[in-house]
């Protein structure tokens, strides 16, 4: 019984990492404003960029991507502790950004991305003519 139990559990780790299309995890992020800007950094070590979406909107930063699993040819998993597969981040943003300004860059294993806070004047002064 306890080697059925083993075969059954191993077998559905591998399949956990062969098949992509069906884990759905979150990779941490960091989010940090400055005088100008919201910066979000994610943690995306072994994703190929061409693989991550950003979309902004004015309010919310969405991020999209999939890590795959470097090792081919698995037999049997001794040790899973990264996460493989498709990801995916929503977050509220605590300010209104420019979403047409927006950049973002793959360094050293993270994505960073910078929001331009949208500035809003709450008062105009109108002079009479």
């Amino acid at each position: 019984m306890s080697r059925q139990f083993a075969k059954i559990m191993s077998q559905m780790v591998v399949a956990r990492v062969s098949s992509s299309s069906y884990s759905l995890w979150q990779p941490p992020v960091d989010l940090y404003e400055s005088d100008s800007e919201l910066i979000a950094f994610m943690e995306t070590a072994g994703i190929d960029a061409a693989r991550i979406r950003v979309v902004v909107e004015p309010e919310m930063l969405i991020i999209r991507g999939e890590r795959k699993c470097p090792a081919t040819d698995i037999l049997t998993v001794h040790q899973l502790e990264i996460e493989y597969g498709c990801f995916a981040r929503q977050m509220p943003l605590p300010k209104a950004v420019d979403p047409k300004k927006v950049t973002s860059a793959y360094h050293q294993g993270f994505l960073v991305v910078h929001m331009p806070l949208r500035r809003i004047q709450n008062t105009v002064e109108v002079f009479v003519k």
